[in-house]
């Protein structure tokens, strides 16, 4: 089987798109590994569904199952170093602390960037 392949290592733990835009926190399952968090929008796409089946489509076929935490928007800025996290998704609802965790998990992967969160707006 595919013990000890540690497929969800060498998944990003963020990706997401410059501009703002929809986002989904999804955890990541894979059989015999701990489960992991990961932050991911897609340019373009007007919904939070559509921004999680974007992300399981590249993660589907290695075996590994998602499960949406919450979501909101971000707002992403490579230039200005920036990146703002808020609001909530209608279709998943308020999920406490998930902006929070969003900017942690970020802050983490760009070092240097200032990430701000708040749970206002929609």
């Amino acid at each position: 089987g595919f013990s000890g392949a540690a497929v969800l290592e060498a998944v990003p733990e963020v990706k997401i798109a410059a501009g703002k835009w929809k986002y989904v926190q999804i955890k990541l399952s894979a059989p015999g590994e701990e489960p992991k968090l990961v932050v991911r929008n897609t340019r373009g796409l007007a919904y939070h569904p559509d921004m999680y089946d974007a992300a399981m489509h590249e993660l589907r076929p290695l075996g590994i199952s998602g499960e949406v935490i919450g979501g909101g928007r971000i707002y992403f800025s490579a230039e200005e170093k920036k990146c703002n996290v808020f609001g909530y998704s209608k279709t998943f609802g308020r999920a406490p602390g998930c902006n929070e965790k969003s900017a942690e998990i970020i802050r983490r992967n760009y070092p240097g960037f200032n990430v701000t969160w708040s749970d206002d707006g929609y």
